[in-house]
């Protein structure tokens, strides 16, 4: 992996699914760059007045992981299906256009979020064999919404097959950049509270035998 390109509907989806994985690619050389579809247009807000500008807290918590470029689209949070997954799958087009990576990260298609599955099949699209040099497409796990999903019942299950081990340092600039996200940090035992981000670590880790980790499930993988 030499150019990594992560691709979420939201500023946090990036963390939340491979904050510490993040911060140990670019520790060893990889260059990220993040790719961040909505902005915060209050839409979560019952009173339709709560529109904040999360691009300066994506730009602080990119910082904090070790992402060296940032890309914020204007899209409505929680409006991609209004988009259109031709418009979506362009606009993704063009980030790899840019930038130009061998590997992809994105939300799985078993989250509960429908943006978090739109964006996830729009990469599928954007990155197809043949048109790029994308040999990897990761899913992240983001809490809220994958294991939600699973909840439901409606959704497929997330299915790890790929474990990244990271350290405890690792660790603590995952949690960093969450607390760069303010009010997106919940209280124990939510599952986005900082405890709930360690205790899911743990036991990733434990599925593999390591302190610590994250999981993955591998979209799609070409080998030369």
């Amino acid at each position: 992996m030499r150019r990594l390109l992560v691709v979420v509907a939201h500023g946090d989806d990036e963390t939340l699914g491979a904050g510490a994985t993040l911060a140990r690619l670019s520790e060893a050389g990889v260059r990220i760059r993040l790719c961040v579809l909505t902005r915060d247009d209050g839409s979560r807000d019952p009173s339709g007045g709560g529109a904040t500008d999360r691009a300066g807290a994506i730009e602080k918590a990119a910082g904090i992981l070790g992402i060296e470029e940032v890309s914020v689209h204007g899209y409505g949070d929680n409006r991609l299906d209004q988009v259109g997954q031709l418009e979506l799958n362009r606009a993704i087009e063009a980030e790899i256009r840019l930038f130009g990576p061998d590997t992809v990260f994105t939300t799985s298609l078993s989250d509960l979020n429908q943006d978090h599955r739109l964006v996830s099949s729009a990469v599928r699209v954007a990155a197809r064999p043949g048109r790029t040099g994308v040999t990897e497409i990761r899913c992240v796990e983001v809490r809220s919404a994958t294991d939600w999903g699973e909840a439901s019942g409606l959704r497929p299950a997330f299915s790890p097959n790929c474990w990244q081990v990271v350290s405890e340092k690792h660790l603590e600039r995952k949690l960093a950049a969450l607390r760069a996200y303010g009010g997106e940090v919940e209280e124990w035992p939510l599952p986005r509270s900082e405890n709930g981000v360690r205790v899911l670590a743990a036991y990733r880790g434990s599925q593999v035998a390591a302190p610590l980790a994250e999981a993955f499930e591998i979209a799609r993988v070409i080998h030369d």
